[in-house]
C-alpha cells in the first residue's frame, strides 16, 4: 500500500512562526525564522521547498554574514511542530533544540 503524501503549506508554517520567501535563482520557497542575528532556513531533503509532510525536512542555520553555522534533518513535520511547541518561535531555546536534534533511531 503506497503511503499517501500529506502537502504542506505557508500557513503550516506561518502557524509555527516562520515567514517565507522566495529565492529567484533556485525557484523556490523556503521557510525561515529570525534568532537575534543568526536565522534558519528549512528545505526538504534535496534542497526544495518542504511539501510532504511525512518527509525530512533540512534546517540549515546562518550568521547575520550568511555563514553556514549548522545544519539538521528533522524527521518530517510533526518533529519540527513538536519542537515548536515547546519553545517560544524566534527563542535561543528553539535555535539549541533545533541544533542538537537526533533522528530517532531505526528499529
Amino acid at each position: 500500500m503506497k503511503m499517501r503524501c500529506i502537502m504542506l503549506t505557508a500557513a503550516d508554517f506561518d502557524q509555527l512562526g516562520f515567514w517565507e520567501d522566495a529565492t529567484p535563482e533556485e525557484n523556490i520557497t523556503v521557510y525561515g525564522m529570525d534568532f537575534g542575528t543568526d536565522y534558519i532556513m528549512l528545505t526538504d531533503d534535496l534542497g526544495k521547498t518542504p511539501l510532504d509532510a511525512k518527509k525530512f525536512i533540512v534546517v540549515a542555520a546562518y550568521d547575520d554574514a550568511d555563514c553556514f553555522l549548522w545544519g539538521v534533518e528533522l524527521k518530517n513535520f510533526a518533529a519540527l511542530k513538536e519542537l515548536c511547541a515547546q519553545y517560544a518561535p524566534g527563542s535561543a531555546e528553539l535555535f539549541q533544540a533545533l541544533k542538537e536534534y537526533k533522528l530517532p533511531k531505526k528499529k
